[in-house]
C-alpha cells in the first residue's frame, strides 16, 4: 500500500504566494533602469567638469612662476641707465637681451614666455605677459620719493584662467 503525503492547503497557499513575490514585474524594471540612468547622467556631469578643469591650477602655476621670473629678471637690473639717458623705456638700439635697467623693460609685451635673451620658452607659447614700470613713491616709517621709486607689475594671461597681475617695488638704493 502506497501512503500519500499529507499537505495542507495553507502550505500551496504559502507555495503560490512566495513563487509570485520574487519576481519583478516589467514596469518596476523599467522606472529602476530610468532611477539608475539618471544617477549615472549626473554623476558623469560631475565627473566630467571635474575633468575640464583638472589643468586650470597647473596653468595658473605656471603663470606665476612666469611672472615671478620676469620679476626676478627685472629687479636684477640697474634702476637707472648707467650708460645713456634713461627715456622711459628701452632706448634706441636696445634688444630685451641687452636691457640694462628696470625702465627698458616699461612696456614690453611677450605672446609666449621667454628668457632673458629673447628665446621662446617651448610649451609655454600659451601665455600672454606685459610688464609696466611706474614711478611711485612709497610711504611708510620713511618716505620715498617717486624719483627713487619704481612699481613693476606684470601681468600674466591665458585663456583658461584669469589674468595673474604680479607687483613689486624697486627703490634706488
Amino acid at each position: 500500500m502506497l501512503i500519500k503525503p499529507y499537505v495542507s492547503s495553507s502550505l500551496k497557499y504559502c507555495k503560490n504566494n512566495i513563487s509570485k513575490e520574487r519576481a519583478f514585474t516589467l514596469i518596476e524594471v523599467l522606472v529602476t533602469i530610468v532611477v539608475i540612468g539618471i544617477a549615472a547622467t549626473s554623476i558623469m556631469s560631475v565627473f566630467i567638469s571635474t575633468v575640464k578643469t583638472s589643468a586650470d591650477p597647473l596653468i595658473q602655476q605656471q603663470a606665476v612662476s612666469i611672472a615671478e621670473a620676469y620679476m626676478e629678471e627685472i629687479q636684477s637690473q640697474h634702476f637707472a641707465d648707467p650708460v645713456a639717458v634713461e627715456t622711459g623705456g628701452a632706448e634706441a638700439g636696445e634688444a630685451r637681451a641687452t636691457y640694462n635697467d628696470i625702465q627698458d623693460y616699461n612696456g614690453l609685451s611677450d605672446a609666449g614666455a621667454k628668457d632673458q635673451n629673447d628665446v621662446a620658452i617651448v610649451g609655454l607659447t600659451d601665455y600672454d605677459i606685459t610688464v609696466t614700470v611706474t614711478a611711485q613713491s612709497l610711504s611708510g616709517t620713511t618716505t620715498i620719493a617717486a624719483a627713487d621709486s619704481r612699481r613693476i607689475d606684470i601681468t600674466v594671461t591665458h585663456t583658461v584662467i584669469d589674468p595673474i597681475v604680479l607687483s613689486g617695488f624697486r627703490t634706488n638704493h
